[in-house]
């Protein structure tokens, strides 16, 4: 059985259940470029020299990224809906869950401390 993580929060998402792809694709923007005749017949020997003097020493995948990163997220439909309302902001945080976990009352629950029915004596 394949069980897949959110990726916002870390909460399991068994194969089958609910969840949100999303696929960031990040790519460097250019302005289109005019080449003209002196460009296609113009020597190019020694600046392709000095780009690959400039990136010898560079980790492949920075220089990689520089240029196009795609990020794949799997997220619960909590954090979907976090990403959804402000993706530029989204925390994994904010997609935790929806309601409140009341750690006094799951300690009671585990038989640790009186229960509020327990009577003081």
């Amino acid at each position: 059985m394949i069980t897949y993580r959110c990726d916002g929060c870390g909460a399991a998402l068994p194969e089958h259940a609910l969840r949100y792809t999303v696929k960031i694709d990040v790519r460097a923007a250019y302005d289109e470029l005019e080449v003209g005749l002196l460009d296609l017949v113009r020597e190019h020997r020694q600046e392709l020299i000095e780009l690959i003097e400039r990136l010898k020493d560079k980790d492949p995948q920075e220089i990689e990224e520089t240029v196009y990163k795609c990020i794949r997220l799997d997220l619960c439909p909590s954090c979907q809906r976090a990403f959804i309302r402000a993706p530029l902001q989204f925390h994994p945080e904010q997609g935790a869950r929806e309601t409140e976990i009341d750690i006094d009352e799951f300690l009671r629950s585990l038989g640790y401390g009186r229960h509020s029915t327990d009577e003081e004596t």
